[in-house]
């Protein structure tokens, strides 16, 4: 047997240092993510006994405890509306994000054996948690229509811009999630931190209560949470009103400085994630 000498040879390697190049490498690899996507599926609801029913009873739950705390016992204002109904709306932007951030350190951290084999844009870690949470919002979102229908709340005209919002949470928690991935590689206490801010942050969002409810000395930390114009937006597509555009243009703001800022540290830590890992 003649040796073969003119074996075609495959490099791979990132295709640059500088942000847009990242970005086309992320594109190089879909097919990756696409895996990533599957298998993080898989792994989260693989072996358990209610399988996928997890996704209606985890927000079902949750529903029923900020409906009866803010809505029955607390009594929030909320402009008429069911409290309900009301927290159901934002829930499905809240459930969403909270997941998809919460999932973005054990992502990376479960693949480290992986990391430190071959090469792939570690970012396709982060991101394959947004994709599979979208399998969870929609399941949400028809909840949140369900809900609609039951207890009788007719949907305003803004509804043809509800998923103009949906799209911001989840370029939001795709933002969150690139820091998140990469602050848990060098600080590894993060990991332990994160749940205990998406808890906090539940209720420092206004999900189940209006911010006609909060007092003005508090108003400004509210005005500069990337998720009140989310939260606020999905509200005014379902049941109209005023449309909140301070809130909105600053999550806007947000997004975009999560967004660059979070693929260059991203990009910058990965330089050294299998070392650190």
């Amino acid at each position: 047997m003649k040796p073969v000498d003119n074996l075609e040879k495959t490099t791979i390697t990132p295709q640059g240092l500088s942000l847009f190049n990242y970005i086309k490498d992320i594109y190089r690899y879909r097919r990756i993510l696409g895996a990533f996507t599957y298998r993080a599926f898989r792994a989260k609801y693989a072996q358990t006994i209610l399988g996928l029913f997890w996704i209606i009873l985890n927000p079902l739950v949750t529903l029923l405890i900020l409906g009866i705390v803010f809505g029955r016992i607390a009594k929030m204002d909320t402009g008429g509306i069911n409290p309900f109904v009301f927290t159901m709306v934002g829930l499905a932007g809240w459930t969403y994000f909270s997941k998809v951030v919460s999932s973005s350190t054990s992502l990376v951290i479960g693949a480290a054996p992986m990391i430190k084999k071959i090469y792939f844009p570690r970012i396709l870690l982060p991101l394959s948690g947004v994709l599979v949470g979208l399998v969870e919002l929609l399941v949400v979102i028809l909840m949140t229509a369900v809900v609609l229908m039951v207890c009788g709340q007719k949907p305003s005209g803004n509804l043809v811009f509800y998923p103009c919002f949906i799209v911001l949470i989840i370029l939001l928690s795709a933002g969150v999630s690139f820091i998140a991935g990469a602050a848990v590689v060098r600080y590894r206490d993060f990991q332990q931190v994160l749940p205990f801010l998406v808890r906090v942050g539940l209720y420092a969002t206004p999900v189940a209560y209006s911010l006609q409810n909060v007092d003005a000395q508090y108003m400004l930390f509210f005005d500069l949470n990337p998720l009140t114009g989310i939260m606020e937006g999905l509200r005014w597509s379902v049941f109209g009103g005023s449309f909140p555009l301070l809130h909105v243009s600053v999550t806007l703001l947000w997004i975009l400085v999560l967004w660059v800022g979070g693929l260059i540290y991203f990009s910058r830590v990965e330089k050294t994630i299998a070392d650190i890992l």
